[in-house]
């Protein structure tokens, strides 16, 4: 992790446009959005998009407290808990994005699994353009790729510290839609063993999934680690 902070510390990443996304894969993995991975034999992209987030829309409704004020904003929520989007996920924060590089993910006995061989990849992205979400009502007729801040509205967005893309094409990656050297998207390969190196340092470092995921479910998942990176001593 030494080296990643000397590298995202330096003059090249200091200007604070920079934006950043923690992949697992470095080899496999490329920006496009959940939407965009499906496999939608039976219905079309647009039909599938369309029907999810409205029933997402009138079956959340009823567990918000403070209810999303447009579609911008529901379509970050819907991203946020799982429902696949046109959006890509982001953090003003490198760190937060490390920890995604390099997040544990346990198997069935409760051990965590083994990173990939090819490492883990963090994409930092310099960008000055944000898109007004006030001016432009409809995210699903946004005709260009931008970047845009959601209000803090649920505790998830505010503990990874979370903004996101939206692009047109969601099955292209979103790279390829940028067109001007204002957006430079850069990518930071970690090897396998300096994941797993960075793995455990942000764990004791706290930045961890109760961090990240700031509720009952991000604690409990982090009590399922934490069994797995520390030596617990139990009380006789």
């Amino acid at each position: 992790m030494p080296h990643f902070i000397e590298i995202i510390s330096s003059k090249e990443f200091a200007c604070g446009h920079m934006v950043y996304r923690g992949v697992s894969n470095s080899k496999k993995h490329v920006l496009i959005p959940s939407l965009g991975r499906l496999n939608l034999n039976l219905v079309s992209e647009s039909n599938y998009e369309s029907e999810t987030f409205n029933r997402f829309k009138l079956r959340s409704i009823t567990s918000m407290k403070v209810e999303p004020k447009n579609d911008w904003e529901w379509l970050a929520l819907a991203q946020h808990h799982g429902l696949p989007t046109r959006l890509l996920d982001w953090t003003s924060s490198p760190l937060v994005a490390l920890y995604f590089a390099t997040k544990p993910v346990l198997d069935d006995k409760g051990l965590i699994k083994s990173i990939s061989n090819y490492g883990t990849a963090v994409y930092a992205w310099h960008t000055c353009n944000y898109i007004d979400i006030e001016s432009n009502t409809s995210p699903f007729k946004y005709s260009e790729c931008g970047l845009f801040y959601p209000p803090h509205i649920t505790n998830r967005i505010t503990g990874q510290f979370g903004l996101f893309s939206i692009q047109p094409k969601p099955r292209k990656t979103f790279d390829s839609q940028i067109e001007n050297a204002a957006n430079e998207i850069i990518k930071l390969v970690l090897s396998k063993r300096a994941s797993e190196r960075v793995l455990k340092e942000l764990y004791f470092a706290g930045i961890r999934h109760e961090t990240i995921f700031p509720d009952l479910d991000g604690f409990s998942y982090d009590l399922k680690v934490k069994f797995n990176l520390a030596n617990c001593h139990v009380k006789n």
